[in-house]
């Protein structure tokens, strides 16, 4: 049994999932992070999520947050680049692979759709709503808004139920876009060679950005 610690950030965890998938082809996996995101691991065969505290086996500690942060940032290396050096995993394929993702969009969205993800949590380069709302318009025409239900927005918006269903809604959608944040880094595995908009982080911050993938347009306000 191995056990891999990451327990915060809906990101950080959906790309500790390479390193699980790596270390299943030898042991059982689990991923320890807070009960919130535990739904990372409904996506996937090779992995099971644990509590914090409660993992067994040899565990590995990944985290970067709080403990890591300043050693991460004078690295200048991206999250991938720092986290994938730990001699365990430093040969996996980085690819994230989500093989238990329903077909079909999620409840509550049309057949036919674009979808818009305007909202993070942690970006140090912060783009204007408004800005990324009428970029969108321009590129994707008519679109629906991800968001969580405490957002407020003129067009229509849709909150995902779990992360299932944000992998659904992102993997179904017709044309995507997204700023660096949770919902890019599930278009990573969800939308190769499928168009898919992209808002980078810039300067200092540019080293949070997700690696490119096929079919992903980097765009400028």
């Amino acid at each position: 049994m191995k056990t891999i610690i990451y327990h915060q950030r809906l990101g950080d965890v959906l790309q500790c999932l390479p390193a699980a998938k790596y270390l299943a082809q030898k042991d059982e996996v689990q991923i320890e992070c807070l009960p919130k995101y535990a739904g990372v691991l409904d996506l996937v065969s090779y992995a099971s999520w644990v509590a914090p505290g409660e993992g067994k086996g040899e565990r590995m500690e990944l985290e970067i947050w709080p403990n890591r942060y300043n050693e991460f940032r004078d690295s200048g290396l991206s999250w991938m680049d720092f986290v994938y050096q730990h001699p365990a995993i430093v040969g996996a394929d980085r690819k994230i692979v989500l093989d238990r993702v329903p077909d079909g969009p999620p409840a509550g969205l049309p057949d036919q759709y674009n979808l818009l993800a305007p909202l993070g949590i942690s970006q140090g380069w912060n783009y204007p709503t408004l800005d990324i709302l009428d970029k969108a318009e321009k590129l994707m025409g008519d679109f629906i808004i991800l968001c969580e239900r405490k957002y407020y927005f003129y067009k229509r918006h849709w909150t995902a139920g779990s992360v299932v269903e944000m992998a659904q809604a992102i993997k179904h959608a017709d044309k995507f876009m997204s700023i660096n944040s949770a919902p890019a880094i599930l278009a990573s595995a969800l939308r190769q060679d499928r168009s898919t908009y992209f808002l980078p982080q810039k300067e200092q911050w540019a080293q949070d950005n997700v690696a490119p993938w096929p079919g992903r347009v980097d765009v400028e306000l």
